[in-house]
């Protein structure tokens, strides 16, 4: 029973902790310097997307169209995050022990 009543410790802990995240990360999107974050992202990425889509001369050259794949993937992850963990915490059904 203490296995039991301690996982049910910790999911509480962890949806209080995905509430606050979200919470914080909505501040953060809410705030102007977010619209710049994201530009910033923006441009980054339009350069990489430019190496990635220059058609490649000789097989050495290909690392640097998959590091720029893999930079654009960051880029949309660290775009796309905030969101994510917002609706996370959006989709999460409150228990009555979390009322308490």
């Amino acid at each position: 029973m203490d296995a039991i009543n301690e996982i049910e410790l910790k999911q509480r802990a962890e949806r209080r902790q995905t509430i606050s995240d979200a919470e914080l990360l909505a501040s953060l999107m809410a705030h102007k310097g977010w619209g710049r974050y994201m530009a910033l992202i923006e441009t980054v990425a339009q350069n990489y997307h430019g190496t990635m889509m220059r058609p490649v001369e000789t097989v050495w050259e290909m690392p640097k169209a998959e590091f720029a794949k893999g930079v654009l993937t960051g880029l949309s992850l660290a775009s796309q995050m905030p969101a994510l963990k917002i609706k996370e915490a959006q989709d999460l059904r409150p228990t009555p022990a979390d009322e308490e």
